[in-house]
């Protein structure tokens, strides 16, 4: 049996699949991202800093304690440039945890 691509569309799966693939670009825009506003950091620093995950809003970033001050700083660059790299406001808010 066929299925029209309206159905198609609206199903749940779809919406799943769109919302991996959104949170896997959000994830690499990140990595991009804190890698061009950290470059002032050592590399280890960078290398232990974490994209922990993305809920359609908030994005949230593991480190270790002082780097997140420091990240928390830089939030609303970071921010702007990962809703560069995407085209769109996709990220709302940074939350980040010690980790």
């Amino acid at each position: 049996m066929f299925k029209s691509v309206g159905t198609l569309l609206n199903s749940p799966q779809l919406g799943t699949r769109k919302r991996t693939f959104l949170a896997l670009q959000v994830r690499t825009a990140a990595r991009k991202a804190l890698a061009n506003l950290s470059n002032d950091l050592d590399p280890q620093i960078i290398e232990s800093i974490r994209v922990l995950s993305f809920d359609g809003k908030t994005l949230k970033i593991s480190a270790p304690t002082l780097v997140c001050a420091e990240l928390q700083m830089r939030s609303e660059g970071l921010k702007k440039e990962i809703n560069k790299a995407l085209g769109k406001a996709v990220v709302d808010k940074i939350r980040f945890r010690v980790g």
